[in-house]
């Protein structure tokens, strides 16, 4: 067996409405409960649900099903917020959250566990992925944070 035939990452599986997002788990800090956000005035994106405090930051929170155009439920008392790291380094957005419908859980991936899907990808999302069987969102985050920086003016 080669060395990358063991190759391995760990991720996270973030279940949002009829649908689940897929993420490396150094990307996501930390899983807290919901807490409906603080609106941000003049935001026209309905993906964008507002703002949340998160360890003395102030974090945006979106709605991931939105930009996969599927319904928005109700938050309810297993909904949470991902709060999620952004790449590049913008002190302005250090970090995102993403409204879950319930609880994540970690995955490990590999070779063997992770295949493309096919199908039409939404806006934000890299790729479509079986993972172990379940079809999962890599989403884009880059894309994503400069959606939101945009969007905060």
């Amino acid at each position: 067996m080669s060395q990358t035939d063991s190759a391995e990452i760990r991720g996270v599986l973030l279940p949002v409405q009829d649908a689940q997002l897929l993420l490396p788990n150094a990307t996501v800090n930390e899983v807290v409960g919901f807490q409906q956000p603080t609106s941000i005035e003049n935001s026209s994106a309905d993906w964008l649900l507002g703002t949340v405090e998160w360890r003395q930051q102030t974090v945006p929170v979106v709605a991931y099903e939105l930009l996969l155009g599927l319904p928005v439920a109700e938050s309810n008392h297993r909904a949470r917020i991902a709060i999620c790291n952004t790449l590049n380094g913008n002190a302005d957005c250090p970090y995102i959250g993403i409204r879950l419908s319930s609880i994540p859980h970690l995955a490990r991936i590999d070779q063997h566990t992770i295949s493309p899907v096919d199908g039409e990808d939404a806006d934000m999302v890299l790729r479509q992925v079986d993972v172990s069987g379940q079809v999962a969102w890599i989403p884009d985050l880059d894309a994503l944070e400069q959606a939101v920086v945009q969007e905060q003016g």
